[in-house]
C-alpha cells in the first residue's frame, strides 16, 4: 500500500505495529521512557588499529554496517503516523549513515573509560530527531583514541524498532561482517560514499508474535487483568506492590550505574546458582530481595513484587524461507513479555528478622540469609522454568490484544500505584568471537607447525555493557546483566532521578556487587 506525502513523495506502507512496539512507541511519545544501548568493547585487528589506517578502519566498519543493515530489515525502516492509534512501518529508499555512525575521537590521555561512561550515560536519556524525519531510530557511537587497539561502540535505539536480544545479535552480526571482510573490499551495491540506497523492493520484516502464532488467554486470566486496569485505587490492598515509589513523569532523568565481574568469578558464581537449581537471572531477584528488604523499612514494604523480562523467540513459527535473518533466534524486532514475581509478607519479614541490626553496615551475607537467597532464588528460577513451558498461554502479549490506545493506556497507568520494586533483564551472553575461535581454529604454518590460524587478525568483543534509560510507570529499579563468552558479566542498573533515591539506588547496587564478590570467594 502506498501513500502520497505532504511532499509529494510516494512512501510504501510495509506493516501496522505490533502490540509490542505500540506499547514501546506510547511511552516514548509520553516521554516515558527514551533510549536503550549496547555498547560493546571491540578489539582492533593490528593492521587496522595504528592512525595511519585510519580510512580502511572507517571503510571496514562501514561496509560491516551495511551488511548488516541488509541482514536486518528493521534496521532499513521508518514509522508513519507515530502519534495515531495506529502507527505503521514504513519502506525508506535510501538511508544517510552519517545519521547512523558516529566517531567520537579523544586524545591519546584522556580517560577511556570516563568517556565511555559519559557518553553512554548521556545518550540513554537522548531524544530521538524528530519521528516525522524519515530515518530508523537507531545510531552507532564509535569511540576511539588514536592507535589504541580497541574501540568502544554504543549501539542506541529507539525501542520500538527492536529489543535488547535484537541489539545483541546486531552486535555479532556486525562481528561477523568485520571479520568477514575481505581486505580493502569496501565497495557494497547501492553505497555511494555514505548514502546507502536500499532496494526497491519491499524489505521483509520480522513479524509480531500476534500475527503468527496463536496467544490464548482464559476467561479468569482475563478477568482478573481487566479488575486489575480499572480497579480503584482505594480499593488496592495489595502490599506488595512498589506504593513506597510514587510514579513520577518530570523531570526526566535517568540514574545510571554497573560493575562488572570478572570470568573467574562469573565462572565461580554460575557453579554456585547450579548447585542451587537456579541462574543469574534467578540469584538476582534473590539479591534485589535480600537488598530492598534491607534499605526499605517493612511500614512502606511488607512485601514485594518484581518482574523478569522474557525473550518470545522461543515461541516464533521457523523463519519465512526467504528471511535474510534465517533463524527466528536471530530476528531483529521486538519480541518481549514480561513474567512478575511475588515475594509474600511471611517471607520479607523473615529475611528481615536475620539481617544485621544496623542495615547501613557493609556485611557479607550471613549462613541464613544465603540459605534464605538461594530458596528465593531456586523459586524464581522455578517460576521462569513454568512460564517458559507455558508457552504463550495467559501471556501479557495476548491480554494486551485488547488494548485499542496505547497512548491513553500508558498515561492510566502512570498514575496508579507502581506495581514492581524492581526488574531484571537478562539479555544473556554475547559471543564474542574469541574462545571458541581461538581453540579449535588452526593451521600448519610454513615452517610446519600448527598456529592459530589468523589470531591476531581477527576482530573481537571483549565486554559488553546494557543499560535502559528510565522507564516512569515500570520498575523503581531496573537491573541488566550481560555476558560475554569468557570474558565476564556486567550488571547495570537504571532507576528515575525523580522517584527513586540516589542514595537508594547506590546501596542496592552496593550490596549486589558486594554480595556478587562473596559468593564468588566462597566457591
Amino acid at each position: 500500500m502506498a501513500r502520497r506525502l505532504s511532499d509529494g513523495a510516494k512512501t510504501k506502507v510495509l506493516r501496522k505495529f505490533g502490540i509490542n512496539e505500540s506499547y514501546q512507541l506510547a511511552m516514548y511519545l509520553l516521554d516515558q521512557y527514551r533510549g536503550t544501548i549496547l555498547s560493546c568493547r571491540y578489539v582492533i585487528p593490528p593492521d587496522l588499529a595504528q592512525e595511519e589506517s585510519r580510512a580502511q578502519l572507517e571503510g571496514a566498519v562501514k561496509v560491516a554496517v551495511v551488511d548488516t543493515i541488509m541482514r536486518h530489515p528493521m534496521l532499513q525502516v521508518s514509522m508513519m503516523d507515530a502519534t495515531t492509534k495506529t502507527p505503521s512501518w514504513i519502506q525508506l529508499q535510501s538511508l544517510d549513515l552519517t545519521q547512523h555512525i558516529k566517531w567520537l575521537r579523544i586524545g591519546e590521555h584522556a580517560d577511556f573509560e570516563q568517556m565511555v561512561q559519559e557518553t553512554f550515560c548521556a545518550q540513554l536519556d537522548d531524544r530521538f530527531p524528530d519521528l516525522s524525519i524519515k530515518w530508523p531510530g537507531w545510531k552507532l557511537t564509535i569511540i576511539r583514541q588514536p592507535n589504541a587497539p580497541i574501540m568502544e561502540v554504543l549501539l542506541t535505539w529507539n525501542h520500538p524498532q527492536f529489543d535488547g536480544a535484537g541489539a545483541k545479535v546486531f552486535h555479532e552480526d556486525f562481528l561477523e561482517r568485520l571479520n568477514n571482510a575481505k581486505n580493502g573490499a569496501y565497495d557494497r551495491v547501492g553505497l555511494d560514499g555514505d548514502i546507502l540506497t536500499l532496494p526497491q523492493a519491499s524489505p521483509l520484516l520480522p513479524a509480531p508474535i500476534e500475527s503468527v502464532t496463536s496467544l490464548p488467554v482464559d476467561l479468569k486470566h482475563l478477568g482478573k487483568a481487566f479488575w486489575e486496569d480499572i480497579r480503584p485505587r482505594f480499593l488496592n490492598r495489595d502490599v506488595s506492590q512498589a506504593a513506597w515509589c510514587p510514579i513520577r513523569s518530570s523531570p526526566y532523568k535517568t540514574q545510571f550505574r554497573a560493575f562488572f565481574v570478572d570470568n573467574t568469578s562469573l565462572l565461580a558464581i554460575l557453579a554456585l546458582c547450579r548447585q542451587n537449581k537456579t541462574t543469574i537471572t534467578g540469584l538476582l531477584n534473590g539479591l534485589a530481595l535480600i537488598a530492598f528488604s534491607s534499605h526499605l523499612d517493612s511500614a512502606v514494604a511488607p512485601a514485594f513484587q518484581s518482574s523478569t523480562i522474557i525473550d518470545h523467540r522461543r515461541n516464533l513459527p521457523p523463519a519465512p524461507p526467504d528471511a535474510p535473518w534465517a533463524r527466528p533466534d536471530r530476528a531483529v524486532g521486538n519480541y518481549v513479555t514480561q513474567l512478575p514475581h511475588r515475594f509474600e509478607r511471611d517471607l520479607v519479614a523473615r529475611i528481615r528478622s536475620k539481617l544485621p541490626s544496623d542495615a547501613s553496615e557493609r556485611r557479607d551475607l550471613s549462613v541464613d540469609l544465603q540459605r534464605e537467597l538461594w530458596a528465593a532464588s531456586a523459586q524464581n528460577r522455578l517460576e521462569i522454568v513454568r512460564k517458559l513451558e507455558a508457552g504463550l498461554k495467559n501471556d501479557l502479549i495476548g491480554v494486551s490484544k485488547y488494548v485499542t490506545d496505547w497512548q491513553q493506556t500508558m498515561g492510566r497507568i502512570a498514575k496508579k500505584t507502581r506495581q514492581f520494586s524492581w526488574l531484571v533483564t537478562n539479555i544473556g551472553v554475547l559471543d564474542g568471537n574469541t574462545s571458541t575461535r581461538l581453540s579449535n581454529t588452526t593451521t600448519t604454518s610454513p615452517s610446519g607447525s600448527d598456529t592459530k590460524a589468523d589470531d591476531g587478525q581477527r576482530w573481537s568483543i571483549t565486554q559488553a555493557q546494557f543499560g535502559l534509560s528510565a522507564e516512569i510507570p515500570a520498575a523503581a529499579i531496573e537491573i541488566s546483566p550481560v555476558s560475554v563468552a569468557g570474558r565476564g558479566m556486567c550488571v547495570s542498573a537504571d532507576w528515575p532521578d525523580c522517584g527513586v533515591d540516589v542514595t537508594l539506588g547506590e546501596r542496592i547496587m552496593a550490596d549486589l556487587e558486594r554480595w556478587l564478590a562473596q559468593l564468588a570467594s566462597q566457591s
